[in-house]
């Protein structure tokens, strides 16, 4: 679960019930998850989200009636990198140091985090910046973001957080087969738009509650939905001319990504003669050799995920050609600032 379905799901809950927001806040060595990554603890004892493959949270449910009793945050420090170490009953092995901020859900908070919400929603970037001392007492304050660095005072610590939209995936075509693209695409965080020129495709009912649907010929939809060069956009109408005319006018437009559904014969005829610019990837997906429906859209899900943590470079994959380019999946691979083992960096949520 990523920030957004937490602020969702919180949305949806409010103050209902008694919880606690822990979130990591520093990480030496390797860890399962990085700065940024949060998760709800409900006075009840259920769960939301997680910070860790389960051998942390238990500890934390146990801390959590105290935090709520207090009404102070507590800092807890996960020194897993001793491979013998038998803290939890097992050995656990990650090699990492994990640290963690528990702050009780007060209505404080609970402000902040609508805010931030409400920031993304609107597709805003914004920076939320904590800072909190020994005693537990919490400051917040959300601002555009601008990326700052550390900021530190006698006596306490503070930690700031790059909070992004999830980034908008437009899918041209509303068969049957985008049906499991679009809620993979959705699971793996992307906002998802499903384009068509057939409403009744668009309005069946097929599609996830909140998948945003629009209709129109091609250029009226590009137009339309403003496509700029942040967004991911994947090409499968099977309809030979409308993909000729969706990536005409998406050429000049130089989305981050745009797949293009179809063999290299069929991908060629859709580029009829023109050299492929460096976005485009046809075949789209990653080579695993899918079949089905459901096979394809876990290569163009695994393909939209590598192309955003940037594992892989640009002008990946094979062309209409048949040229294979210089990226590869596994050997371009860089880790981005904020997943790096070092202490405080600020983290994007």
């Amino acid at each position: 679960m990523d920030l957004h379905e937490l602020l969702n799901y919180w949305d949806r809950e409010k103050l209902a019930r008694k919880a606690a927001l822990a979130t990591i806040v520093k990480v030496s060595g390797h860890a399962y998850r990085k700065i940024g990554a949060s998760m709800l603890l409900f006075e009840d004892g259920e769960r939301v989200g997680g910070i860790s493959p389960g051998c942390l949270e238990a500890d934390l449910q146990e801390r959590v009636t105290g935090v709520l009793e207090h009404g102070r945050a507590l800092y807890v420090e996960y020194d897993m990198r001793n491979p013998d170490d038998f803290a939890w009953g097992e050995a656990i092995g990650c090699g990492g140091s994990v640290h963690v901020l528990v702050e009780p859900l007060t209505e404080k908070l609970d402000l902040v985090l609508t805010e931030v919400k409400a920031m993304l929603d609107l597709g805003q970037v914004c920076l939320l910046s904590r800072e909190w001392d020994a005693e537990g007492c919490v400051s917040y304050k959300v601002e555009s973001a601008v990326m700052h660095g550390l900021q530190a005072a006698a006596g306490r610590t503070s930690l700031q957080f790059y909070c992004e939209p999830r980034p908008r995936l437009v899918v041209f075509g509303a068969g049957t087969d985008a049906q499991p693209l679009v809620e993979l695409s959705r699971q793996a965080g992307f906002r998802v738009v499903v384009a068509d020129w057939r409403e009744a495709l668009c309005c069946s009912g097929s599609f996830p509650e909140g998948c945003e649907t629009a209709v129109g010929s091609p250029n009226d939809l590009i137009e339309r939905l403003q496509i700029s060069e942040v967004d991911y956009v994947v090409i499968m109408s099977h309809q030979l001319e409308r993909d000729r005319q969706c990536l005409e006018a998406l050429w000049s437009l130089s989305p981050r990504y745009v797949g293009l559904l179809g063999s290299k014969t069929r991908s060629a005829q859709v580029l009829n003669g023109r050299t492929p610019p460096v976005w485009l990837r046809c075949p789209v997906g990653l080579p695993i050799r899918a079949e089905g429906p459901f096979e394809i859209a876990v290569s163009i899900v695994a393909e939209l995920i590598a192309v955003k943590r940037n594992a892989v470079n640009s002008g990946r994959g094979v062309n209409a050609h048949g040229n294979q380019s210089d990226g590869s999946v596994y050997g371009s691979w860089t880790k981005p600032a904020y997943g790096s083992p070092q202490a405080f960096h600020t983290a994007r949520q």
